[in-house]
Formats: structure tokens, C-alpha cells, sequence
């Protein structure tokens, strides 16, 4: 006579699950799934169950259990038939539970204030202008050569900064300015001497998390977009005059965990390293059924 039980192990990560019993192959005696700590792991799992319930039993489709843990550990599951012989089918998931699924607690308290920052740009005929993140110094409305550029930062933080360096042109095969910080400037004023590169670059502890893009028109030249931690903008031949940019800065952990997202299902799943039982299947999912079919009568 075959097992009237099936054990296996499912090993979760620190956290807050939901363990449910999706569906059993014999709809009408599904079996019993029965949960309980790995001895490894005893101390470190709490059951969270509905008042008078006393054992974390599934007892059909349908059915669920929360699971909390302290710590990584393994939760032991026990599949058990209703009769001898009778089918040991059945599928069940976790879902992991959360109330910050996208991280934004956490990125809400390391959030860089930009709402001082500033981007200067010393224009042909207007001299110096301010414009905040995001708007165009210069650009495909009023395009307007740029002499120079800089930065005005009121209340800057202590972990995150923002540098640059310019190739001003005219001056035959100019080298790229020395980079300087929020406060400085680079570039002329008052010698009709156009700017023909720009590099851009953030730094500091807090830097690892964020990136600035730049959209930039050179003269003569199509729109240009570039983004990273550290961006160069030029023309075509690196003698078009700068004549438009605009700036952003934007958090990338964010942008991470929005593509971390998604329906964590993680299925009873047999060792990697031993062999498949007989009788279980995979599905293209990545799940795994647990599948029986009932035993035959003995002859």
C-alpha cells in the first residue's frame, strides 16, 4: 500500500506570509495539509490563527494560515490523504505580506531635498539666469548660447553633492574646466565665448542612490538625452555651441523597488539537489504540484 502522507520543507525569509491551500486534485476528499517549525528552526516561526483554532491545519481549498518569522527559517509541511490510498494532490503558495511593498518608508526618510537647488547659466545677451530642476535654460523654445553655468544651493545636504566642468569654445582645442561644486561657476562672462561640452556628476555618501539626466541642444544639432551618476553632453563634433539644457535628479531606489513588485508565490518545492519524487510535476510558472493518484486496490 502506498504512503498516506507526503512531506516537504519550504524555506522563508524574514517577514510576514500567507500560506494558502490553493487546490486539491480530489476535489470531494482533498487531503489534510498539517504545518509545523523545522526543529532547527523552533523558536523563530509564531502561527497567527482564527480564536479556537488550536493547530495550524489546512484542512481544504481554500483555506489559509499567516506565518510570521523573526528570522529566516524553514516551515516543515505535512500533505496527509483522508482515507488509505487516497489522493495526496494538492497545491499550495506563500505570498509574502507587507504594509510597505514598495520600500517608500524607507526612501521617504533618506530623501534628498532639491527643492533649493538651483542651475545658473550665463546667457548671450541676458546675462545671468536661474532655473529650477526640470526647466530649460535656454532650449528648443529660446534657444540662446551659454557662456557659462553653476549652481545655487541653498540648504545643501551633507551627504550628497552635485559638481561640474565645462569646455568652453572658441579657443581653439580647449580642455574641460576643473570641476567645481554647488557655489562655483565655470565658463566666461562677457567674452561671447560659447560653451561646447558639459559633464555633470553627483557624489557623496547618498549619491549611490540617485542619478541626474540632462536633456541638452547644441546648435544646429538634434535634442540629446543622458543619464548616470556622472553625464557628458557635446554636439555632434564638439564644436556646436551649447545653446538649451535642462537638469533632473531623480532617487534610484525608488525606480527599484517599483520594479521589484510582483506576486511572490513560493510553492513546496523539492530540494534542488535531490531527485524528483515520482509523481511531481512542474508547471511554466515555476510552481510545483504535489501529485498522487489514488492507489489501486490490491489484488
Amino acid at each position: 500500500m502506498k504512503s498516506t502522507n507526503l512531506q516537504k520543507s519550504l524555506d522563508l525569509q524574514k517577514g510576514l506570509f500567507l500560506i494558502r491551500y490553493d487546490s486539491a486534485e480530489d476535489a470531494s476528499q482533498p487531503p489534510k495539509v498539517s504545518l509545523s517549525a523545522d526543529p532547527q528552526s523552533a523558536g523563530s516561526i509564531e502561527f497567527l490563527l482564527p480564536p479556537d483554532v488550536e493547530e495550524p491545519v489546512l484542512w481544504s481549498p481554500g483555506a489559509s494560515i499567516v506565518v510570521r518569522l523573526s528570522v529566516p527559517a524553514r516551515l516543515q509541511v505535512e500533505v496527509s490523504a483522508r482515507s488509505a490510498g487516497g489522493s495526496l494532490g494538492a497545491r499550495i503558495q506563500s505570498a509574502s505580506l507587507s504594509t510597505d511593498p514598495l520600500g517608500l518608508a524607507a526612501l521617504e526618510e533618506a530623501e534628498i531635498d532639491l527643492s533649493g537647488l538651483r542651475l545658473l547659466g550665463h546667457l548671450a545677451g541676458r546675462g545671468d539666469t536661474f532655473v529650477g530642476l526640470g526647466e530649460w535654460l535656454g532650449g528648443p523654445i529660446a534657444p540662446t548660447r551659454i557662456e557659462g553655468l553653476g549652481f545655487d544651493w541653498s540648504g545643501r545636504p551633507q551627504n550628497f553633492g552635485l559638481r561640474h566642468s565645462v569646455r568652453v569654445g572658441g579657443l581653439g582645442e580647449s580642455r574641460p574646466t576643473e570641476f567645481v561644486e554647488a557655489g562655483g561657476f565655470s565658463g566666461t562672462r562677457g567674452k561671447a565665448l560659447p560653451l561646447v561640452s558639459a559633464t555633470f556628476e553627483v557624489f557623496g555618501p547618498a549619491a549611490h542612490s540617485y542619478e541626474i539626466s540632462a536633456d541638452a541642444i547644441f546648435l544646429g544639432s538634434p535634442q540629446m538625452k543622458v543619464t548616470g551618476q556622472r553625464i557628458v553632453v557635446s554636439g555632434p563634433t564638439g564644436r556646436e555651441p551649447l545653446v538649451g539644457v535642462r537638469l533632473q535628479i531623480a532617487s534610484t531606489r525608488r525606480a527599484a523597488a517599483q520594479a521589484q513588485i510582483s506576486a511572490r508565490s513560493v510553492p513546496i518545492a523539492t530540494p534542488a539537489d535531490a531527485p524528483e519524487p515520482k509523481g511531481v510535476t512542474r508547471s511554466g510558472s515555476g510552481r510545483v504540484r504535489v501529485f498522487r493518484s489514488r492507489a489501486a486496490a490490491k489484488t
